[in-house]
Parts: structure tokens; sequence; C-alpha cells
């Protein structure tokens, strides 16, 4: 295993030993969940040293609730200008995104997706506790913090939207155009290396399915939504052979969903990424106090025991919301 210091505080950076063997034999890697840790994915960008013709996945929800949502996009964009392979899934902070930039005006093309999977998503960016806010001002909009475009706890969120979607044609909340092009081209899943990608998983309905096409086939028939949003299948065997690898629920937040948690859990690591039960999640709750950034290369067989992960603890500052108290009033 080998250390790598950092002076900004007093941590370090784990990387477990690989034998990676040459570099230029397109190494395909998956990451977890981002949410704006822009520094913490500078630091693994540079652990795993990708080379052009590599792959990078990334399950999603790039943005929100970290500081940086902007740093990180940028990333992702030079990446792809230095000829990695960039694939992004649709997590449900893309979708939140997109449907409010295409509420307020933005060159969006979204005629690549079903039209039902943003049914409301432009409702929920405006929920205050989905931390979309902390998107909006990375790209420096100070608006974000006008407490009467959002909606707390105790509002409806429908009434909410309907009281300000007027008022949001005359905000200038567009993002950079080059980054909305990014967003466009997210994926609501990817099949390679005998692995299923989505953002949170498919519903428990389909996860049973013995075809992994079908499965997703049906479940975007069904509500293409859950894709972005659904944890039913959280502990759950998939039914077809591929590996299902997700993001969407931090593996702290698995008490909620799974009765036991003990194959997550070790000494070293409080929660950590694991292949069980045909599922592996990657998402570590990087925005959180104690959490990390997770990837795993993958090799070209999709054999679990040869996975290869790469966890990074969090560098950057936790973001803070000056209008949480609105909330608990």
């Amino acid at each position: 295993m080998r250390q790598f210091s950092d002076r900004r505080r007093d941590v370090c950076l784990i990387q477990f030993e690989t034998s990676w063997g040459e570099q230029n034999v397109g190494r395909f890697v998956a990451v977890g969940d981002i949410h704006g840790c822009s520094q913490t994915l500078a630091k693994l960008l540079e652990i795993l040293d990708l080379e052009p013709g590599d792959t990078l996945l990334s399950t999603g929800d790039l943005s929100s609730k970290g500081e940086d949502s902007r740093g990180v996009h940028s990333q992702i964009l030079e990446l792809e200008q230095r000829g990695v392979n960039v694939i992004v899934l649709l997590g449900n902070h893309e979708l939140m995104l997109l449907a409010m930039q295409r509420s307020v005006g933005a060159n969006v093309d979204l005629d690549a997706y079903p039209e039902s999977l943003f049914r409301g998503a432009a409702i929920s960016f405006l929920m205050r506790d989905n931390e979309t806010w902390a998107t909006l001002k990375s790209y420096g909009l100070e608006s974000a913090d006008d407490p009467e475009l959002w909606a707390f706890r105790h509002d409806d969120p429908q009434r909410h939207f309907d009281k300000v979607s007027q008022r949001l044609n005359d905000i200038d909340w567009k993002l950079p155009q080059a980054h909305l092009d990014l967003l466009c081209r997210c994926k609501t899943h990817h099949i390679e290396r005998n692995c299923l990608f989505v953002h949170s998983g498919i519903r428990l309905a389909h996860v049973k399915m013995a075809d992994v096409h079908r499965a997703v086939d049906a479940q975007i028939q069904d509500d293409a939504r859950e894709l972005c949003w659904n944890r039913d299948s959280l502990g759950h065997q998939p039914g077809f052979p591929e590996l299902m690898v997700h993001g969407h629920t931090p593996l702290s937040y698995l008490h909620s969903f799974v009765p036991d948690t003990k194959p997550w859990r070790d000494d070293e690591l409080v929660f950590k990424s694991v292949i069980h039960n045909g599922t592996l999640n990657l998402d570590s709750g990087v925005f959180l106090e104690a959490g990390h950034l997770t990837a795993v290369e993958i090799p070209e067989d999709g054999h679990g025991p040869n996975f290869h992960f790469i966890r990074v603890p969090r560098l950057d500052p936790v973001c803070k919301d000056r209008l949480w108290h609105l909330n608990y009033m």
C-alpha cells in the first residue's frame, strides 16, 4: 500500500496496490458521486493518471452539495480534451439541473431523453434541501441565496414553483454552453465489462429479470426517473448475471434502506464500497465530514476479484448553507 501525504491537512490518501501493467491498454475506471468536491476529484485523477484511450465513467451527481461543481465540470471536460473517453451517467442532480436550465431558457438539447424523465425535476431543483443552490453559487450566481426562490421543508413544492416560475424568466442562471453540452451528453445507463452502470438502481420488479437489457428497457418504459432516484433494489440480488454498479445512496446512509450493513463495514473505514450480492455501491458520501471519493478499475473480463479500488478522503471544505435555519422555522 502506498501513501500520499497532503500538506493541506493531516490526512493520508490511500491507494491500494494494484497490478495495472501497461498504461496504454484502455483502462476502465468508474468513480462514484463527486458532488462538487473538485479538490478531491483532482487528487483522484492525479493518482489514476489516465491517458488517451482510457475510460472514466461517472455514476452521476457531479454537482451540488459540495462547493465547486463548476470545477468538477471543468475537470471532466479537460479529461475529454486530453483524449480520455468520458461517460457520465444521468444522476438525479443532473436531472434537476437540466430541467432548471430549460426553465430559465438555456440552450439544452434533451431530445435523446424520454420527456417523462424530467417530470417534476424543476420543482425538485427549487427544494432547498436538495442543495442545488451550491451548484449555482459555484458559478458565481449569488442570487441562489435569495430565500424567496426556494421551497423549504414546510412549503408545498408545486405551489412554490408556480409562484416563482414567472420570476425564473428574468433570472440569469444559465451555465456556460460547454458545461451544458456536457450535461446533455449524460447517459441513463451503460453496459460494459459485464457490468450494468446506473445512477441509483431500478425497481425491484425489473432488477429481478434475467436479462439486463430487458430489465433496463422495461424500467425506461415504466418510469425512466427510477434510474436516477430508485432505492428499493438496495440489498437485493439482481436476476441478471451482470454486476450492477451504482451510486446515489451514500454508504453511511445504508441503515435507512438495508437491515444488515455489516458487508460494507470494516475497522479501517466504517463504510466502504464492496461487491456484495451482485451489486457495487460507489457513493462514499464525499461531501460529508467523514466522506471519501471511491473509484474502481474494472478489468476487461469484469471479474470481481480483480477489481482495484482507490479511495481518497475528502479534501474539500464541507459546504454550509447559510439559509439552513429556514427549514426549521
